[in-house]
């Protein structure tokens, strides 16, 4: 069987690509069949031919790793179609790191096309890859002034007493409200009996994780039909105030946690020199008192990110980057995508442009 070979004809197929997200899939307009006409009617107004239209439901555009996405990708690279579609740019994603890693592994030159209804982006020319990477960059911003608003706005609830989320297990919200015009909380008789159950059996000396088998046995569920564990069990009854947890006595004086990315890196390229692996380093990095920016614990994947990060300003380190690309063949423009998503940044801001990228390969020092 012959390798496949790119397109070389000017005739556009396209694989449609359609998503929403679990908040959006009510909204009019972002629904996967509005999505979808409008592939259809953009294709046949352009005398495109559509082979297929796959979906993401109910999946976030924050990541590349998404089932639709990557079978239509495939369907691509196998010489189904030279185009991937979509009505909207965010559709496709909302990183401009992931945007620019699919530029560079796809839409970087004359073999496959990106196509969006709305913003009309188009990556046949040098002008459309810009208009896209801008695109790109405000969909980024977007979506992180989102999350921002939405952060501020659950801290002003929390600071002025507004309950959030449902009613906890015992009580249910009633029609009654109080002073600042929040529902009342009111027991509910059927999950108080059960409480007084709990705490009875505590009091005798029952362990939790027994109390929590006992009630699955006897088909008595917990909220929303789930069943019981041990340490629901426990959380219902400290809620109530009938069951107070022990602290623990540390063994030996903690690790202070900080956050410092730069010495994280370095020390986390230190233990993949010593063959171990994302998961192992995470955790030697937690015992060593590194954590990501907002604490908790090291992922396979943060630590991926991690081993990527370089210091922006090291211009020695960006030159020895760029040669390795040159000798992999990329041509200025790729490698100065690469640059960016490696983390490093020209001097005094700005893109890597050609120009800046010839530069920094020639003299081995901050592109002019």
């Amino acid at each position: 069987m012959k390798p496949h070979t790119p397109h070389a004809d000017l005739t556009k197929t396209a694989i449609g690509y359609v998503r929403v997200s679990t908040q959006e899939q009510a909204k009019e307009g972002v629904s996967l069949d509005a999505q979808r006409d409008k592939l259809r009617s953009y294709c046949k107004l352009n005398g495109i031919k559509l082979v297929d239209i796959v979906a993401d439901e109910g999946i976030s555009g924050s990541t590349l790793d998404r089932p639709g996405l990557q079978a239509a990708l495939r369907m691509i690279r196998r010489g189904r179609a030279n185009t991937l579609i979509v009505a909207k740019l965010d559709r496709l994603s909302r990183s401009l790191r992931d945007v620019c890693a699919l530029m560079s592994d796809y839409f970087t030159d004359d073999r496959y096309h990106l196509l969006s209804v709305c913003g009309m982006v188009n990556t046949h020319s040098a002008a459309g890859r810009m208009l896209m990477m801008n695109l790109a960059n405000y969909n980024q911003f977007e979506r992180e002034l989102i999350s921002e608003r939405t952060r501020e706005a659950l801290q002003h609830m929390k600071a002025q007493g507004i309950r959030l989320g449902p009613a906890k297990y015992g009580y249910e919200l009633s029609n009654q409200l109080d002073e600042k015009g929040r529902r009342m909380l009111v027991p509910l008789a059927s999950e108080q009996e059960i409480i007084a159950r709990l705490a009875a059996a505590q009091a005798d000396g029952v362990g939790f994780n027994d109390i929590a088998r006992q009630l699955n046995a006897e088909g008595v569920r917990a909220r929303r039909g789930g069943e019981w564990t041990g340490r629901f069990a426990s959380a219902v009854l400290q809620r109530e105030g009938k069951y107070k947890v022990r602290p623990h006595k540390p063994y030996s004086p903690r690790v202070p946690l900080v956050y410092d990315k730069p010495a994280a890196a370095a020390r986390a390229r230190e233990l993949r020199a010593e063959k171990l692996s994302l998961r192992l380093i995470g955790v030697r990095l937690r015992k060593e008192g590194f954590v990501p920016l907002r604490g908790g614990h090291w992922h396979p994947a943060s630590v991926a990110e991690l081993l990527r990060y370089r210091d922006p300003d090291d211009r020695v380190a960006a030159a020895e980057r760029a040669s390795e690309l040159r000798a992999q063949g990329m041509s200025l423009r790729e490698i100065g995508v690469r640059l960016a998503m490696d983390g490093y940044l020209p001097e005094p801001g700005g893109a890597w442009y050609p120009a800046r990228v010839a530069a920094l390969l020639a003299s081995g020092s901050p592109a002019q």
